[in-house]
């Protein structure tokens, strides 16, 4: 049996039984705070991950890849760096991004959720200081 007709059959019995199909569209992120302006010229921002079926927060993500930019403002060009520093609690992941300019600022997330086969992917604007 090839690799697609397993998929469809085991789309078709999901369907059947009334056993819900996630997706990586299942997910958001969104600001959890305000961000904070940290001493060293950085911002501080914790962003949660969020099961919109349930509303619960994802715990546990791993996140693969992260930008930042000015594309709010028309800018995606200007970029600043940005080090993701772990969980502050269950779902919120927090951010350290050093901006080149007050402003909003766009930050990218991708992220891999325990179970779901796709990458989650998703954006949050955020107000940075400089």
């Amino acid at each position: 049996m090839n690799r697609h007709v397993i998929v469809s059959v085991a789309l078709a019995l999901a369907l059947a039984s009334g056993t819900a199909i996630a997706g990586a569209n299942d997910y958001r992120f969104e600001p959890a705070a305000k961000p904070q302006k940290a001493q060293d010229g950085k911002s501080l921002v914790a962003v949660r991950l969020v099961h919109l079926p349930d509303k619960k927060p994802i715990p546990g993500a791993v996140i693969i890849q992260t930008r930042a930019d000015m594309g709010p403002t028309g800018m995606s060009e200007m970029t600043a760096p940005v080090q993701a520093t772990g969980e502050a609690e269950p779902g919120v992941y927090r951010f350290e991004i050093q901006p080149g300019m007050a402003g909003p600022w766009a930050l990218t997330l991708a992220a891999k959720v325990q179970g779901e086969p796709e990458t989650v992917r998703g954006s949050v604007t955020v107000e940075l200081a400089k």
